[in-house]
């Protein structure tokens, strides 16, 4: 749209770091997400597969659609060690109040099943793991950045299993989900096996009492 209006001038996207040897670089998804619980994915290359991810369009994946992700991820799967952990809303909301140390336990435990490797982490607050811990790591080294597509594969697949259970389609994000906690309370589904139960929007939607029940 900016092209047409003649605004701006387009850039190159930046290319990522020079690496050498062995790296393996994690990155999260469905963190910020209402719906869904959690997911982090590893993914392990050296000189050879860093080239070969990149010639698949390995790119951070919040700069791809849906589609793109899902044909990406099958491909990264194919050619690089990888390692995902997809936790659901109820074993999430056994976590409530320690969400930060299941996030430093999951990335850890992806990056020791890749071992050996430097293990570079996208940084995230409370971040204590990892060799090195970089913000917006995933549109700077391309390890992470296919992390980044395997980890978004696999909240897809989630939300989508999630939502026949529900017998309607969840929504991703947090900005507008009100009518699906309304859906999800209307329809007296148990909202721990959807939601993350410390969430404020939650929380405004399902009472305390409700809560407790469940």
């Amino acid at each position: 749209e900016l092209e047409k209006l003649k605004l701006g001038q387009k850039s190159e996207s930046a290319s990522f770091k020079k690496e050498s040897g062995w790296v393996i670089g994690s990155d999260e998804s469905l963190k910020g997400d209402t719906f869904g619980g959690i997911v982090i994915a590893a993914v392990k290359a050296d000189e050879k597969l860093r080239e070969k991810l990149i010639e698949l369009g390995v790119a951070d994946s919040k700069t791809l659609s849906d589609k793109e992700v899902v044909r990406i991820a099958v491909e990264i799967r194919k050619v690089a060690p990888c390692e995902i952990k997809s936790i659901f809303p109820e074993e999430y909301n056994q976590h409530n109040d320690k969400i930060t140390l299941l996030l430093n336990h999951l990335h850890k435990e992806c990056a020791e099943y890749l071992k050996p490797g430097k293990h570079i982490v996208d940084k995230y607050p409370g971040c204590f793991v990892g060799d090195v811990q970089e913000e917006k790591a995933e549109s700077k080294y391309v390890e992470v950045a296919a992390a980044s597509i395997l980890a978004r594969d696999a909240a897809l697949k989630q939300l989508s299993s999630l939502s026949m259970e529900a017998g309607f389609t969840l929504p991703k994000g947090s900005t507008h989900v009100k009518l699906a906690l309304l859906e999800l309370k209307q329809r007296k589904l148990e909202p721990r096996k959807f939601v993350k139960m410390n969430f404020w929007n939650v929380k405004e939607i399902i009472s305390e009492k409700e809560m407790s029940d469940k």
